[in-house]
Order: C-alpha cells, then structure tokens, then sequence
C-alpha cells in the first residue's frame, strides 16, 4: 500500500517529467533553427500560420531590413515578396500537403545581393518531432559558395554516408550521371539515393535542392 508521502514523491515525479517534456518540445524548434545556422543558413522555425517559434541568430541579423515580426505571423519587408509568402501561408504547412519546397526571390538592394525565401513544410516524423512547428523559413543570398561537407549534410539531415555524397555532388551542379562515374556506380543507385535525400531535406525536385544548399557554407 502507498502511504501518503509515497502518493506526494510520486506527483512531483509526475509534474517534474511532464515539464521536462514541455521543456524538450519547446528547445526542438530552437535546436533546429541553431542547426541550420551552424552550416550559415539564416532560418526561422515557424508555427501552421507562419508565426516564429525560432530564430537563429543569422536570421536575427536579416531582421528588420529583411523579415519582420508583426501581428501574428512573420512578414518579408519586400512587399512582392510578402504577397509571395503571405499566398504560400495561405495553403495549410502540414505534413499532409502536396506541395515541395516554396521558393520566393527577394530583390537585392545597394547593400545586399538579391535573396531566395525557402519555405519548408515539415513532413512525416519531422512534423511530429517539432511540436507545434509546421515548417521552416530559410533565407539564401544568390552568391556563389561551395557546397557544404559531405559529413555536415549527413548529420545535418540524417543522410547516410552515400546519400550525403550525392547530396554533396548535386549541390555542386554535377548531374547524375556525372556523379554516378566519379563513384563508380550506376545511375539507377544514384538516382535511388538522390529521391532519399529529397524526401530527407523536404526538397520536392532536384532544383529545390540546389536552391536550398545555395549559398551554405560552415560558419567559421
């Protein structure tokens, strides 16, 4: 029989795990977004109507001459661009939508170069992961760089190591076939693991993924 002290111990376990789980679903959306920024990508972790849950802080730095936090959602400064984002919102960001990654230009201006939004769907376990978050806002300037590491891609969107090459190649501008010959293997593998790594990074085409590695490099 449990005494009463027993019964007492037993509900400060109780409250103590379920802040500790509240706590841990709170941190994924701002782990996510400190992930992203690690390998310079400026992101923001949004909420089903575009509100931000999380941001980095090379996303804090495109604040407010890039984005803005008004009212209940976040807003792009470039009024085109907004429309863009506010249209893309306008379709539901749940893990059920058809949709692959949003893309939407940001013209440059005298002190910065021109940008792409990217907006993310978070899908299948991401979606259940990131507690409340619906999808992910990624910010690239359109310069050249070069693709990140093979071993950055890997832990950065749980590739294995062969999708992670590939991943790799295609962000460099290779094409399949292309990178098929420098590893030896046939197309059809290639092409295997390429459709793994669009369904991991949440890429809907192949250009999609182009777009979304543009501009990332390891922050130093």
């Amino acid at each position: 029989m449990i005494s009463a002290n027993g019964l007492g111990s037993l509900d400060r376990q109780a409250d103590g795990s379920m802040m500790d789980r509240v706590a841990g679903e709170w941190s994924r959306p701002r782990a996510a977004a400190e992930a992203l920024g690690l390998i310079g990508l400026a992101a923001a972790v949004l909420g089903p109507r575009g509100q931000p849950l999380a941001v980095n802080r090379l996303f804090e730095k495109l604040m407010p001459g890039v984005a803005r936090e008004r009212g209940e959602r976040l807003t792009l400064a470039d009024a085109a661009a907004d429309a863009l984002f506010a249209e893309a919102l306008a379709r539901p960001l749940a893990p059920s939508a058809a949709d692959p990654v949003r893309l939407i230009p940001i013209r440059g201006r005298a002190e910065r170069p021109p940008m792409i939004v990217h907006v993310v769907p978070l899908r299948g376990t991401a979606y259940e992961i990131f507690t409340g978050a619906a999808g992910i806002l990624i910010v690239t300037p359109l310069k050249p760089q070069a693709a990140p590491d093979a071993a950055v891609l890997q832990g950065l969107f749980d590739l294995t190591p062969a999708e992670a090459r590939v991943a790799r190649g295609i962000g460099e501008g290779l094409t399949v076939e292309a990178i098929a010959e420098a590893f030896g293997l046939s197309r059809e593998t290639i092409r295997s693991q390429l459709k793994a790594v669009l369904g991991k990074t949440g890429a809907g085409r192949q250009a999609d993924l182009v777009g979304m590695l543009a501009g990332v490099h390891v922050a130093a």
